[in-house]
């Protein structure tokens, strides 16, 4: 028995594993704010001293949305890809294991980032592990399409929305960190823009294809009569 077939042997219930992956990543987009405290002022009565602490905060906030819309994203593709999933085994709930192992350190990086937001380290500590979750995320579409996808979807698509999400998240994402080099905010903006490219799924069932081309174009009986018109 091979060793994929042995990962594959045994079965798990998969709604139990995603009962507790949104239980994981309810926890994680939580802890996420805690990072933002409140500030201290000395005169409580000014709006000066007020504006000037908030505005220290500003990066911890910008370092806040930006992770908080990357786990949200990551979440909503997770719960598409556990659609195309017919069942779980043993291989499959530590690629998500994994998967959320990695999120679950995403506060610390997003708390660095935000105090140290012009700090190269820390820039690349957040890109690190923001890239390392989208790969992982990655790798569980992959593992689904390969072994467990259902009928409704096809194969083929499927590896090509694969490799596309590929270089447009973890390869994007690692390119963005190095160009930190160049600017110290680039990244924030990229990693920003990289989780606006998966709001939506990737995928679509064959008949909603099948409908939608047959929608774009005529077919040809329809051509035919309308050239006897």
């Amino acid at each position: 028995m091979s060793l994929i077939q042995k990962i594959q042997y045994w079965q798990f219930s998969k709604s139990r594993m995603e009962a507790f992956s949104d239980a994981v990543f309810a926890i994680i987009i939580t802890l996420l704010v805690l990072e933002i405290k409140v500030p201290h002022i000395e005169n409580h009565h000014s709006t000066d001293m007020m504006l000037q602490a908030l505005w220290k905060l500003m990066p911890r906030i910008i370092s806040w949305v930006i992770s908080f819309v990357f786990l949200a994203v990551i979440w909503i593709q997770h719960h598409n890809i556990m659609l195309l999933c017919k069942k779980a085994d043993y291989g499959l709930l530590w690629l998500n294991n994994l998967l959320l192992m990695a999120a679950c350190f995403l506060p610390f990086p997003t708390a660095l980032a935000g105090e140290y937001a012009s700090n190269q380290v820390a820039v690349l500590l957040l890109g690190g592990i923001l890239a390392l979750t989208s790969f992982l995320l990655v790798l569980l579409y992959w593992y689904v399409a390969k072994y467990h996808l259902v009928p409704e979807y096809d194969p083929v698509s499927m590896m090509k929305n694969v490799k596309r999400s590929f270089f447009l998240a973890p390869i994007f994402i690692v390119v963005a960190t190095i160009a930190s080099f160049v600017h110290i905010y680039i990244p924030f903006v990229v990693y920003f823009l990289v989780s606006l490219l998966f709001l939506f799924p990737l995928d679509k069932p064959i008949e909603s294809s099948v409908a939608s081309n047959n929608l774009a174009t005529p077919t040809e009986d329809a051509l035919e009569n309308k050239t006897d018109e």
